[in-house]
């Protein structure tokens, strides 16, 4: 009865180890899962920043296409204030016409003027020698005495 009771000791202890290898061999593959997963966990995060990274960069680029929009609505608000090219190339040709006028009528009045100036100053000329006549007729002429 004791070799039986050692027996089933032993076969309790191998029982037991082989149990233990079992659980051991368990461990091993779950530890390698385990590891896998972190892998896989590992590379889904580098994954997931780089994926942030690629929005970031797309956010930068619709921001200053925003802001470069906006400035050009802002520029082109001020832009429609003024006359179109060919308005303004229209208004310029039709003031230089009236320059051209206003220059004529200028070079007109002058000329009148010269003109007028020419013919006072025969006047004046003309009023001085017959005023130097006068003098000269009534000096010549006794005075008459009443």
């Amino acid at each position: 009865a004791t070799f039986q009771k050692m027996i089933a000791v032993i076969a309790q202890c191998e029982m037991t180890i082989d149990k233990l290898n079992v659980v051991k061999m368990m461990n091993e593959i779950e530890a390698k899962n385990y590891a896998k997963l972190h892998k896989d966990i590992e590379q889904e995060i580098a994954a997931g920043k780089s994926r942030i990274e690629n929005y970031q960069q797309q956010l930068t680029r619709a921001k200053q296409i925003k802001s470069n929009k906006q400035q050009y609505d802002a520029i082109a608000k001020i832009i429609q204030q003024y006359p179109s090219k060919t308005e303004t190339t229209q208004s310029i040709s039709r003031i230089e016409k009236e320059i051209e006028q206003l220059k004529k009528k200028k070079i007109h009045y002058e000329s009148e003027v010269q003109k007028r100036k020419r013919q006072f100053e025969v006047l004046v000329y003309s009023i001085q020698q017959l005023q130097g006549e006068l003098t000269e007729d009534a000096s010549s002429q006794p005075m008459e005495v009443e």
